[in-house]
């Protein structure tokens, strides 16, 4: 038996992202060039797992053929890849349905739609060493307990109360405590990363509880199991709206969360895929990424904090700035586009102007259109 293997929770449907998600489940999403599903798979990678199971729902048969295409045995050598397509109901679930598959002592429980340079490697042997059942990424944060939650904890990491998002009375309770080796922290969320001994299975199968965040932790502290949290100060980021989706876009680009990087080429800061086709008099600031087979026009300025797909033209004259550009659309002559996503499959026409807009797939903008703080549904025309 193995000693580590992971579970990657790609199912979800990114409501919050639509329209960005109107064609494409949220892992498929890219940042700075590469889907989400790519990051969360490499990070696992990277720390050293051999097994890493999918759990895939909706439009589960995308989601493998993109993995099929991706990662192939030569870029995978010794890791086993799997895809599960399943129905489940929440993140315990999803790993209930797969403990026939896994055959290690440990396992992690990963995300596919987020951003984060979290330190596996150490998060897993925080794990080992404390030996408790589970264990709960965390990061510090400066906000208001109301939208996160708290968490009492000991010196060694130990955790007594874990409450998402409590109610007045809950917090008060908590706040009772005598110990004076515990501490009550209010400004800690659980980023959805975990750590779990093989005997989580059998819990699970037993009470059937669905979420771990708001059954299975609270449940594993009312019967004494040992719980612990490894808190540090890492990069994390949901991508789960169009605002913060740009800001992974734009955290990427600044190296924020190193060592995970655009992907491309450094040319000092300026990441480049492939061939980049250009004019004359181009201006191109850092940071920014380009796909491949990118044109650009005579006089184009592609200004910083800026990510421009594959197969991408811009017409001259066009100045973008701190915007998302996906694959496979051509931008024409004199346009303004800050702070603004453009999806898959659009045409953009001459001297339009896009502020802090949102095109979805197969858009259609006229010329001289202006478009501020304003969305655009799938295949809508303008």
């Amino acid at each position: 038996m193995r000693e580590w293997s992971a579970i990657i929770l790609a199912g979800g449907k990114g409501k919050r992202l639509m329209p960005l998600t109107s064609l494409i489940p949220k892992p498929l999403v890219k940042v700075t060039n590469v889907p989400m599903v790519d990051y969360a798979i490499s990070h696992l990678v990277y720390a050293n797992i051999k097994h890493i199971i999918l759990a895939l729902a909706y439009m589960g048969k995308e989601m493998k053929d993109h993995i099929k295409k991706t990662w192939t045995p030569d870029k995978l050598g010794d890791v086993q890849l799997e895809c599960e397509v399943q129905d489940s109901r929440g993140t315990a679930d999803a790993y209930r349905l797969l403990t026939d598959h896994l055959d290690s002592e440990k396992i992690v429980v990963s995300m596919a739609d987020i951003v984060t340079n979290l330190p596996m490697k150490r998060f897993m042997d925080f794990h080992s060493e404390k030996g408790g059942i589970a264990t709960i990424s965390m990061k510090t944060v400066e906000s208001h307990i109301s939208q996160y939650g708290v968490v009492l904890l000991d010196k060694n990491r130990k955790i007594y109360l874990f409450l998402e998002k409590p109610a007045p009375m809950e917090l008060y309770l908590s706040s009772i405590a005598q110990r004076e080796d515990l501490f009550l922290h209010t400004n800690i969320i659980n980023t959805g990363i975990y750590c779990f001994r093989k005997e989580i299975g059998n819990i699970l199968h037993d009470t059937g509880l669905m979420d771990f965040g708001s059954e299975v932790f609270p449940y594993l502290l009312e019967n004494t199991f040992n719980l612990y949290g490894f808190v540090e100060n890492y990069y994390w980021m949901d991508a789960g709206n169009s605002t913060t989706y740009l800001w992974a876009n734009w955290d990427l680009l600044r190296k924020y969360v190193w060592p995970i990087l655009p992907n491309g080429v450094d040319y000092d800061g300026i990441y480049v895929m492939g061939i980049l086709n250009s004019g004359q008099n181009i201006r191109i600031d850092k940071p920014t990424c380009f796909g491949e087979f990118v044109k650009l026009e005579n006089r184009v300025k592609i200004k910083e904090l800026t990510s421009i797909g594959q197969n991408v033209t811009i017409g001259e004259d066009t100045s973008i700035e701190k915007s998302v550009i996906w694959d496979e659309i051509k931008i024409g002559a004199g346009c303004i586009i800050t702070e603004s996503i453009i999806c898959n499959n659009c045409e953009i026409g001459d001297n339009v102007v896009l502020e802090k807009a949102i095109i979805a797939p197969n858009c259609k903008i006229s010329s001289n259109s202006q478009i501020r703080d304003r969305t655009l549904e799938l295949g809508q025309e303008i």
